[in-house]
């Protein structure tokens, strides 16, 4: 598969919404979005569990469910290459292709693990 690193910050910028994730600290402060994020992440985890166990199964209408569930979930924490990523498995899960869905969902963790660094690196940063 040969994936890079993504490192730089037009990337960085691609995959994380940085002006959602001040104005969630300008509100809540680091401790309540570290608390927020908490409760992303745990959510996320179970969901790309369950888009597994789903897709897995050829169950593409709760896949399609988990996946637009994640969307928003991550549109809200602006993460949007992970919203993106969501998008991309729930019209796959639509269009009944279990191949693609599978291609799709490998790539939404790709880019989950890669949102998680990015916006824990932007919150060690807070202060």
């Amino acid at each position: 598969m040969g994936e890079r690193i993504v490192n730089s910050a037009s990337e960085n910028a691609a995959l994380v919404d940085y002006a959602q994730i001040e104005s969630l600290l300008e509100v809540a402060g680091r401790r309540g979005v570290e608390d927020i994020l908490f409760a992303f992440w745990r959510s996320t985890d179970d969901l790309v569990e369950r888009l597994n166990r789903q897709i897995g199964c050829d169950d593409f209408l709760e896949a399609a469910r988990s996946s637009h569930a994640l969307k928003g979930s991550a549109a809200n924490v602006g993460a949007n290459g992970l919203a993106n990523a969501a998008k991309d498995v729930e019209q796959c899960s639509k269009e009944l292709n279990a191949r693609k869905a599978a291609d799709a969902l490998e790539r939404l963790e790709r880019v989950y693990a890669r949102t998680r660094a990015a916006i824990t690196a932007r919150l060690e940063k807070a202060a």
